[in-house]
């Protein structure tokens, strides 16, 4: 392929660095800086100055400990691991490209080489473009200048293996500090063990107790799991239908509204009546004010069962006020209590949402960022500015309640509310955790009639819009739940009244369910959570059974939120079948996804191809930049189309492997994606354009294959080029511009978000990262890099370019975009290096295969007998030999310290929990003044502080009685979900609200803090009803 297509790869990029570092960010802080005041406040980054250079000089001043405190240690491994590869490329290129390059070059072959006594075509051959500078340059007669090539290959491997002991001793030592620190010690995580496959005789909480009672300290808390596979269903299928009658009450409301100025500006257009664009223009202005006045107000609600709790000290208070009886039942029988909810009231304010996205796209870059930036004020963790609210409901004139009831204000029903009340929902209600005004709508005759009662007559809706307006939905066939709808196909029904009665049901069975758990079956897996963090690291190396494989395998370090409840049954041999499965399919995988693959390659050898058969002689008069895209970009990106489906596919297939934890998928995802990669797009890229010839050399003689591979390697050095190029421009830049982020904000926001939950959800839902195929991507260009480091050494160039800008990018993303929702700990840091190994091994093969190809040159230009270079490549198969046996011992030396705490870490891990505790005196004080306030038989103070962002905020009281509900398995603590929709000035909503609860009590349905602006749009002031800050607390 010609070197042409090397600078039309970097000349066809959409997207250059230069747009990206400023002009295209056009302060987005919605976008481009979230994290400065979107997420808890031990979490945000100071917004970076601006300019269009200005942001990178904060990003390169964040000290290692803040960027961990505020990103964690899955990033900053990230960004380490990037560090490595460029603390390893940088010297190696620094020494290898002042002397190769020159060895190489000078005096090589060229592009007139094959002339006079080396005119044998057969066995001579020209070098043209940058493969001047390669390997396969030097002149047959110079065979004494691949000793360089050898001591420099050395050099690189030992070079790189003293790095990855360097990098893997300071991995286990930070690992270790930050798993021993005070801040990790108090969560749940740290002192619980994860026991699979334990015998039916052994899985109560008495047997486990006795068993597992002689490690230092003790027990706290036994969990075992039960099979809720049947109310998972229930609650997915509950929450499904709940969004749909959330989006179709929206839509009525909406359309009533459209409807409404519709028919108002056909009544003053009959009139006569001229509006001027200054009025319009005031008009809008006032029903937007109007609009904000609503949302800011205490709406309706009905079928509130009070299972939310709004707040972390609401939570606490209850217990506080239940008094000490919980904690005086045995420990066995403690598991069992009924979850506290971990439900509530959150992000106060996010502000007013996205109302005015719906301009035009382009408008829209500068109304939204402006937008958020006036409206979204944050006080202390995710609050947000609080408009004060009156102490009446705020009602139109549009709607007047139905004859009958009446609203009476009291102001002690929030305090008076006992969660376990009986009484779930028995009227409406509407509550301001601002405020002290609480609406209450009296019981109602008509709150028990049947769902049969469909008479709309007299609706509110009615007014506006026919029944044919009303959303519409097809039933799954066969009453197959798990069945998407098809268009034309199932029983057609109105999606109000249909999911109404469907979302009651589904209610009242999850409830009763959840007070129930013991009648669902018990699994073969329970957490035991340990006193002491030592305990449980030495419970979890400890044998536990006399018979194999049972109550094994033990895991620890498990974050309660990353738990997949699915797997928590499976049996050691049917996770033994079920890898087996998964394996051959991922085989199957990599040779089908070959023949698409390896045409993507032979693309990049198009023009070669054109000379060799005759169809494509047509492509030779192509213009040579348009055949240089074809070669130099076409390639890569119809690549990246292939591979944008396949990280969906291993994650699923990982899953089904039966692992528990989102980690061990992540892990599991990070193996099989880097294989993949390596695979199809090195080895099956190398060989595409004689891939037939190769398989059956291969299959013929498989020791061959150092041979083959130092005849291909050297022909794909310059697609690799493009391709490193071309993800060094396009993905720092892409990552730096957030495209993706700007499309779904811009595009699918405006286009796909309805409701109020759609777009609150938008708005806080910050980008996240899936390190198992974030890292591979990386891993698999470190080892081209390896690979063609002596042969071609150029590649060096990329190298270090393409990791610096990501370095730099993926920086910047941490602490400005991208929130972690669950962190490993750095678990992939240790496989992505040894998969680095790969390319080493390639490297060497290929050396391998290269040195004995060597040919001499005879006196009259023929290729001699000898091996000129027999000694150099010897030397490699050692070198070979030394990389494994130091892998393995690598590996077997440093794995055990990867996951779990050596005893002598115990004491210093002591003295720090002393000092944290010290450093937490001053909560004590406040526990005290709590105590004195709250019942004389409390054992847990309430909480009254607002800006809690995490355990190491509250006490150890409060730690603990949070702990306790950490690893109760997640359909237990569902909550009922509420149907927020928007508020109107025609009185729709509160009507939609009313004949809810007249159709069922089961049903939460509420219109505060969301309205409808001036062109009917929702905007919102607040976080649904049913979010709760507590659930952004890592237990």
């Amino acid at each position: 392929m010609s070197s042409t297509s090397v600078t039309s790869t970097a000349s066809a990029v959409p997207t250059n660095l230069s747009s990206a570092l400023g002009g295209g960010k056009a302060q987005q802080s919605n976008t481009h800086q979230p994290r400065t005041y979107l997420v808890p406040d031990k979490e945000r980054t100071a917004a970076p100055p601006k300019g269009l250079w200005r942001w990178i000089i904060p990003v390169f001043r964040v000290s290692k400990a803040e960027f961990v405190q505020k990103c964690g240690l899955d990033a900053y491994f990230f960004l380490r691991y990037l560090w490595l590869l460029l603390k390893i490329f940088v010297p190696s290129s620094l020494v290898i490209l002042p002397i190769l390059l020159p060895i190489n070059y000078v005096g090589g072959r060229g592009p007139n080489f094959a002339t006079g006594i080396y005119s044998n075509a057969t066995t001579w051959n020209n070098v043209t473009g940058l493969n001047e500078f390669a390997f396969g340059n030097i002149r047959p007669d110079q065979n004494n200048r691949y000793w360089a090539h050898l001591i420099l290959a050395v050099g690189v491997i030992v070079w790189t293996c003293w790095v990855f002991f360097d990098e893997l001793r300071d991995y286990v030592k930070l690992r270790q500090a930050y798993l021993t620190s005070p801040q990790h010690r108090i969560r749940a995580s740290a002192t619980t063990v994860l026991i699979s496959g334990i015998p039916k005789e052994w899985c109560t909480a008495k047997a486990l107790d006795g068993l597992y009672d002689v490690f230092p300290g003790g027990i706290r808390n036994i969990w075992i799991n039960r099979k809720f596979d049947d109310l998972n269903d229930k609650i997915k299928q509950r929450n499904k239908l709940a969004r749909a009658l959330e989006s179709a009450e929206t839509n009525l409301v909406k359309n009533a509204k459209k409807a409404h100025m519709k028919e108002t500006k056909a009544a003053e257009k009959k009139a006569g009546k001229k509006t001027s664009k200054k009025e319009e223009k005031i008009e809008m202005k006032r029903a937007d004010e109007q609009a904000a006045q609503i949302a800011q107000l205490d709406g309706v609600s009905a079928g509130d069962p009070h299972q939310v709790k709004h707040s972390i000290g609401e939570i606490l208070h209850d217990k506080s006020r239940q008094g000490p009886k919980e904690e005086s039942l045995e420990r066995g029988n403690r598991r069992r209590l009924i979850p506290i909810p971990l439900v509530g009231q959150g992000i106060e304010a996010v502000g007013q949402g996205l109302g005015n996205i719906g301009k035009t796209v382009l408008g829209g870059f500068r109304s939204v960022g402006k937008e958020v930036d006036e409206r979204v004020h944050t006080t202390n963790g995710l609050e947000a500015e609080d408009g004060h609210l009156g102490d009446e409901l705020y009602t139109t004139g549009g709607y007047q309640p139905p004859i009958g009831t009446h609203y009476a204000e009291d102001k002690t029903v929030a305090a008076q509310q006992d969660q376990s009340t009986d009484e779930l929902g028995s009227g409406y209600h509407a509550r301001d955790s601002a405020s002290t005004a609480v609406h209450r709508l009296d019981s109602h005759p008509a709150s028990e009639h049947s769902f049969g009662d469909d008479d709309d007559s007299d609706a509110a809706w009615s007014k506006y819009l026919k029944a044919k307006d009303r959303d519409t939905m097809r039933l799954p066939i066969f009453g197959w739940t798990w069945m998407i709808a098809l268009p034309l196909i199932g029983k057609k029904v109105d999606t109000i009244y249909y999911c109404r009665k469907e979302v009651a049901r589904l209610n009242v069975e999850i409830e009763e369910d959840q007070r129930d758990p013991e009648k669902f079956p018990l699994m073969n897996s329970a957490f035991v959570q340990f006193n002491h963090q030592v305990a449980a690291h030495m419970a979890c190396q400890s044998v536990s059974h006399h018979l194999p494989k049972q109550m094994a395998p033990r895991m620890i370090e498990i974050s309660p939120n990353d738990v997949i409840w699915n797997n928590m049954s499976i049996t050691w041999w049917e996770s033994y079948i079920r890898t087996v499965v998964v394996l051959a399919i991922i085989a199957g995988l990599v040779i089908g996804w070959a023949i698409p693959v390896a045409f993507t390659g032979s693309l990049s050898q198009i023009q070669q191809l054109a000379t060799t058969y005759s169809w494509l002689s047509w492509l030779q008069r192509v213009p040579a930049v348009l055949l240089a895209i074809i070669q130099g970009v076409l390639p890569q990106v119809l690549l990246a189309l292939l591979f944008l489906i396949l990280p969906i596919i291993l994650r699923l297939l990982a899953k089904n492997l039966g692992v528990p934890t989102g980690t061990a998928v992540e892990i599991a995802v990070q193996k099989f994606y880097f294989s993949f990669l390596f695979v199809q797009v090195f080895l099956i890229v190398t060989i595409s354009s004689t891939i037939t010839t190769v398989i059956q050399q291969i299959a013929a003689s498989p020791t061959e294959i150092p041979a083959i591979l130092a005849e291909n390697i050297p022909k794909a050095a310059n697609y690799f080029f493009s391709y490193i190029i071309l993800q060094a421009l396009s993905v720092s830049a892409g990552a730096l511009l957030q495209v993706g982020e700007l499309f779904t904000w811009f595009i699918l926001g405006p286009l796909l978000d309805s409701t109020a939950r759609q777009k609150w959800s938008r708005q806080i839902n910050l980008p996240t990262t899936q390190w198992g195929t974030f890292f591979p991507v990386y891993t698999n260009l470190a080892a081209i890099g390896f690979i063609y480091a002596v042969i071609s050494p150029l590649i060096l160039v990329f190298n270090v370019m393409t990791f610096g800008l990501f370095w730099i990018a993926y920086r910047y993303n941490s602490l400005y975009v991208t929130k972690f929702t669950t962190d490993t700990g750095g678990l992939l840091f240790p496989t992505a290096i040894n998969q680095l190994f790969v390319g080493l091994y390639f490297m060497e093969a290929a050396l391998i295969g290269l040195f004995f190809l060597v040919t001499g040159v005879d006196a009259n230009g023929n290729a001699s007998s000898t091996t000129p270079c027999k000694a150099q490549g010897i030397i490699m198969i050692i070198v070979l030999l030394l990389t494994i046996i130091y892998q393995i011992l690598l590996s077997n030396n440093f794995s055990p310290l990867y996951r779990y705490i050596p005893i002598t870490m115990e004491d210093d891990a002591t003295e720090r929990d002393q000092e944290f505790a010290r450093e937490h005196e001053n909560l004590q004080d406040v526990d005290e003044e709590r105590a004195e306030i709250s019942s004389p038989i409390s054992t847990v103070p309430t909480v009254s502080r607002s800006n809690i962002d995490g355990l190491e905020d509250l006490t150890a009281a409060e730690r603990d009685f949070l702990v306790q509900r950490a690893f109760q398995h997640e359909a237990l603590r569902a909550k009922r979900p509420v149907v927020w929709i928007p508020k109107d000035d025609l009185g729709v909503a509160d009507d939609e609200v009313y004949r809810t609860q007249r159709a069922s009590k089961h049903i939460w349905i509420s219109d505060q803090y969301t309205a409808l602006d001036s062109k009917g749009r929702v905007v919102y002031r607040r976080s649904p009803p049913d979010f709760s800050e507590v659930d952004l607390i890592d237990l």
